[in-house]
């Protein structure tokens, strides 16, 4: 088991280093502050080496690069209009296209409407003649028979 006023006493006890008497709390501060000025050196060196590679870059070539992606996003952009502008293009044709087929269809609709209608007369006259010649007929069929049935009703022993 450990003594505890060994510790206890380790505040009290003085070092003595190069003639000069110093505490254990002392000591420690000392090695704290030694090592805190030690780990900003360090910190500043490191920081000093990021700037110095920042510093040392060659602007020139990332300017060149900027350049290059400058060209290539101008020139997308032209890519870009020039697609669009072909599918406006490729619009207005099927539109063109489509108004003509409309036209062409109207224009087909009314010759095939003329042409039922031309159809639908002579139909209509051709029936009308049809019929006239059939009541003449008729007529001239059933003037016949009231002839022929007169005869018989006249002369019922001839023929």
């Amino acid at each position: 088991m450990v003594d505890l006023t060994e510790f206890d006493s380790l505040a009290d006890k003085q070092i003595k280093a190069g003639g000069v008497k110093m505490s254990f709390a002392s000591v420690l501060a000392i090695i704290t502050f030694v090592s805190t000025v030690v780990a900003g050196l360090y910190g500043g060196f490191v920081m000093y080496q990021k700037i110095e590679e920042v510093a040392g870059l060659d602007l020139g070539e990332y300017q060149q690069q900027m350049d290059v992606m400058d060209a290539k996003v101008q020139q997308s952009v032209e890519y870009t209009r020039d697609i669009k502008n072909g599918l406006r293009d490729d619009l207005l044709r099927v539109e063109q296209q489509t108004d003509r087929i409309e036209t062409m269809v109207r224009k087909s609709e009314d010759k095939v409407r003329t042409m039922i209608d031309a159809a639908d007369l002579r139909f209509e006259s051709q029936r009308e003649r049809l019929r006239s010649n059939q009541d003449a007929e008729m007529k001239d069929l059933e003037s016949k028979l009231m002839g022929k049935l007169q005869r018989a009703l006249d002369n019922p022993l001839s023929d």
